[in-house]
């Protein structure tokens, strides 16, 4: 294969470091043979990348679809967000970022504030008083038996909150690559 097709493969990969090595081998290897196709058809080398458009473009695609197949979290996936988030230009630099973390961000505290509450409740069972863990709303202190069950709910709203801002920003990622996909095919026409 051509240099130049070597460089647009290397410049791919290099964009979806964010995924597997094995993903980022089959994106690769169906990329290579889709520029032999093109290169048996008598295409040179210059007019296959053009066909294909720019690497980094090339690489939002496949890195759009690895995010937007499994819409579930992960912290691989949010990587990809990372990378994606990259490419995406102004309006992914503001939204992708803050959706992003503050899905991690009420997923972490929705876990974290029941098992805080499940201490201090433990806690007071005991007998002991545990008074870096309090549920204190205003001026009003509930106690530990109390404060378990609104510490769940509240730890339950957090996490349907990061679940909601996980699943906007992979709505958001899937509008911005069929933005992506929609120019890309304008200009092929």
């Amino acid at each position: 294969m051509e240099q130049v097709l070597d460089i647009y493969l290397d410049k791919i990969d290099r964009h979806l470091r964010p995924m597997s090595a094995s993903e980022r081998s089959d994106i690769v290897r169906e990329i290579r043979s889709e520029m032999l196709e093109l290169s048996a058809q008598g295409l040179a080398a210059q007019d296959i990348t053009a066909r294909l458009g720019p690497p980094k473009a090339m690489a939002a695609a496949y890195l759009e679809g690895a995010i937007t197949k499994n819409p579930r979290f992960s912290w691989s996936r949010l990587g990809a967000v990372a990378a994606f988030y990259s490419m995406a230009g102004l309006g992914g630099m503001i939204v992708l970022p803050t959706t992003s973390i503050l899905a991690v961000v009420f997923m972490i505290c929705g876990a974290a504030i029941p098992a805080a509450a499940l201490l201090s409740l433990l806690v007071s069972f005991a007998g002991v008083e545990a008074p870096w863990v309090v549920m204190q709303i205003g001026g009003w202190t509930a106690p530990p038996l109390l404060a378990f069950p609104i510490a769940v709910l509240t730890g339950l709203l957090l996490l349907l909150g990061g679940l909601a801002c996980w699943r906007f920003t992979v709505w958001f990622i899937r509008q911005i690559g069929e933005k992506h996909r929609s120019l890309a095919y304008g200009r092929r026409s």
